[in-house]
């Protein structure tokens, strides 16, 4: 009876090295404090990627629509307005497009300060989170906002109500009430004045005349 010989599980002079052996090597040719640094240097640019901020240039308006024609003379919609980048271009009133907004409906309470903050999700599915003191006055700082998507770096809130800030499907106009970024100004648009230049030398100082003397004792 013919008994087949079983292949051995080593490794013969013509078989090729596969990738596990080679990794398997080449880890074992590192030193424990080679693997250690190693591993510190991935954990610590990993932190470094968690924390860089994807988006220092967002805005996110807090909108009355409809002011006038809600009851009472109030809004008829609150918004969420959301910008990549500034709201208003710089040219007077025009601003620039929004890329994202969400309705904040009507709990019994302006939302816009109302205890414990208001929450709305995005149509991306980001969901941002609201806290407004309705006693600070414009253009100062009045609450905080925050993000899913960036938890760890929140937006500060100016009060700013401006008006025709963005025009609704139905034609009505949404004025600003907050707006919220990380510029530390609700209108990182505007520029700021140029210095002055140097003020003019100053004109040299005319020669000095002396006045004639009267001797009255010659007259």
């Amino acid at each position: 009876m013919n008994v087949k010989e079983k292949p051995s599980p080593l490794r013969t002079a013509n078989q090729p090295l596969n990738l596990w052996t080679l990794s398997n090597r080449k880890m074992a040719a590192f030193k424990p404090s080679d693997i250690l640094l190693l591993l510190l240097t991935t954990i610590f640019s990993l932190l470094q990627l968690s924390s860089a901020q994807r988006t220092p240039n967002e805005n996110l308006v807090l909108a009355d629509c409809g002011i006038g024609l809600g009851v009472n003379g109030g809004s008829t919609s609150r918004e969420m307005i959301y910008y990549p980048g500034d709201v208003w271009t710089g040219q007077g009133l025009q601003t620039n497009r929004p890329t994202m907004m969400v309705n904040v409906p009507w709990t019994g309470a302006y939302p816009w300060g109302q205890q414990g903050g208001v929450s709305a999700r995005m149509p991306n599915g980001d969901v941002f989170t609201v806290h407004i003191n309705p006693n600070i006055k414009d253009p100062n700082a009045a609450g905080d906002a925050w993000h899913l998507f960036e938890m760890n770096i929140p937006l500060k809130c100016y009060s700013y109500h401006y008006m025709w800030v963005y025009k609704l499907d139905d034609g009505k106009w949404c004025e600003s009430a907050y707006v919220c970024n990380h510029r530390g100004t609700p209108t990182p648009h505007l520029k700021p004045a140029p210095a002055p230049g140097p003020a003019p030398a100053p004109a040299p100082a005319p020669n000095p005349v002396t006045p004639p003397i009267c001797d009255v004792l010659n007259n």
